[in-house]
């Protein structure tokens, strides 16, 4: 996949040795609607590698524990929650949108500029989120928790909280490579971490294959799991900065003069509502998640599962979308507001299709997929009991996050914030009250009401979509890039 594996940023318009006196010939040039296809597809194939490897290094732990006591993996379920809670803040992902549009334009330097903003800005949220993890322990406690298990989710968050620099730098390193169609270091190193965790929590935690050494247990799983996240984070600075030094295109070294404030305003415009529509739904869900608990043992656990089935069609349908975004926002930034719109619509109708095809699926053999976690019978007739509202779920939730991404690549997280949260606290959260509440107090109620929350989530944004002004955003992201080619040098405020 010549692609994923490039070694230089696609700068769409111009290479461009500096930013200065820059003049950018727009064109207007649009791909077939095969080639689209093809390239959203093989950019996806790297994405949901890497994504499918931070999901495998999540599974990897929770089995590790599971070996070592009960205890120990109701503790990092209880630090997993808590630390996701908080975690949200330090997640808007938005760098892509700066940098995308910046290379587009034909303004490449821009892109690492804004690299370094947003490392001073989540730099300085991660703090709070630090204080928050080394809070955890006396949170359970407040809220009644065993305090033995308490105090060792307490540990493992205090743990990991060492590992957030690490984790904060190495996101927004791979935003930047990926931004520019460079695929290799994020999926590489998210490969190699899935890898490093599996390895080196055998060895620690449970001591294997060492003759006569039992393993540290669980006081060794945050340790290996923050240490995984530096060495995913040195093999992206050794291998891809110092030693190819794929960064020196659009970014020479850090420089403090070029972090001023009306860019740090420009990033956090966009910044802030992303990350509080991450936490809206992530909150969301944790509220559902109580009212599925209060069904019954059994009903949470066909519950928490079932949500399994639904995050691995999370990880297709973001793969996709994700790889539509990156050329939504290079065209948009290159004033080619035609293509971007093309690789919008393409994205969006790959996403369905895929979606359409494993629907179909669920309502035919809804078994077979529970029979992927168990082989439980009771567990399997609630399942397929629950199959059609599920089967909604899933589409609506997924066609949603697809559909998300077009707003989002214009460097509109106002309005998809507003959206997320009327549709989860105006729509989803009520209707799942009222249909487990007034209409049946079982998973077919609970389902009902989560597909009803996801399908008013895609009307708005279907509709923010159909409405848009492709020729408007473009222009917009052009004055973001503050490209010469712009009416003004200044980045956009508010969008």
């Amino acid at each position: 996949m010549s692609l994923a594996g490039e070694k230089k940023p696609l700068l769409t318009k111009a290479v461009v040795d500096s930013q200065d006196d820059t003049t950018v010939e727009h064109s207007q040039d649009v791909p077939s609607l095969k080639d689209e296809a093809w390239d959203i597809l093989r950019l996806g194939v790297p994405i949901f590698i890497a994504r499918l490897s931070w999901v495998g290094m999540k599974t990897t732990d929770t089995a590790l524990l599971g070996h070592v006591s009960s205890k120990a993996l109701s503790a990092s379920a209880l630090s997993d929650l808590w630390t996701m809670c908080t975690q949200v803040l330090l997640t808007g992902q938005v760098l892509g949108v700066f940098i995308g549009g910046a290379v587009g334009a034909g303004n490449p330097k821009l892109a690492g500029i804004y690299l370094q903003v947003s490392l001073v800005v989540l730099g300085s949220m991660s703090l709070i989120v630090f204080t928050a993890w080394n809070l955890t322990e006396q949170v359970w406690v407040a809220f009644g928790s065993d305090p033995e298990v308490a105090a060792m989710a307490g540990y493992y968050s205090r743990v990991l909280s060492f590992a957030i620099p690490g984790i904060l730098v190495f996101g927004q390193v791979s935003q930047f490579f990926s931004a520019q169609r460079i695929m290799n270091p994020e999926v590489n190193s998210a490969s190699f971490g899935l890898l490093m965790n599996l390895v080196l929590g055998l060895i620690f935690v449970l001591g294997w294959p060492i003759t006569g050494f039992g393993g540290y247990g669980f006081e060794a799983c945050p340790i290996v799991t923050a240490t995984v996240t530096y060495l995913q984070l040195a093999l992206i600075m050794i291998v891809y900065i110092k030693i190819q030094r794929l960064h020196e295109t659009c970014w020479g070294g850090w420089n403090w003069a070029e972090i001023t404030k009306v860019r740090i305003v420009a990033f956090c415009e966009l910044y802030i509502p992303a990350a509080l529509a991450y936490a809206s739904d992530f909150w969301r869900t944790g509220v559902i998640g109580a009212v599925a608990a209060k069904l019954g043992e059994q009903e949470v656990a066909v519950f928490n599962t079932s949500y399994r089935i639904m995050w691995i069609a999370l990880v297709l349908v973001g793969a996709l979308s994700g790889a539509s975004a990156i050329n939504m926002s290079l065209r948009l930034g290159g004033m080619n507001p035609k293509g971007a719109k093309q690789a919008g619509y393409v994205g969006i109708v790959m996403a369905t299709s895929m979606l359409l095809i494993l629907s179909i699926a669920i309502l035919f053999d809804s078994r077979l997929f529970g029979m992927i976690f168990t082989q439980d019978e009771e567990f399997l007739d609630m399942f397929e009991e629950a199959r059609i509202p599920f089967t909604l779920t899933l589409f609506c939730m997924n066609l949603a996050v697809a559909l998300e991404r077009i707003p989002y690549s214009m460097g509109r997280t106002r309005e998809v914030f507003a959206m997320g949260f009327v549709g989860s606290w105006v729509g989803q959260v009520p209707a799942v009250f009222l249909c487990t509440a007034y209409w049946r107090d079982d998973l077919v109620g609970l389902y009902t009401g989560m597909a009803i929350g996801y399908f008013l989530l895609v009307v708005l944004y279907g509709v923010i979509v159909y409405r848009s002004d492709w020729a408007k955003y473009a222009e917009l992201a052009q004055q973001r890039s503050e490209s010469s080619s712009s009416t003004t040098k200044k980045p956009v405020l508010v969008v």
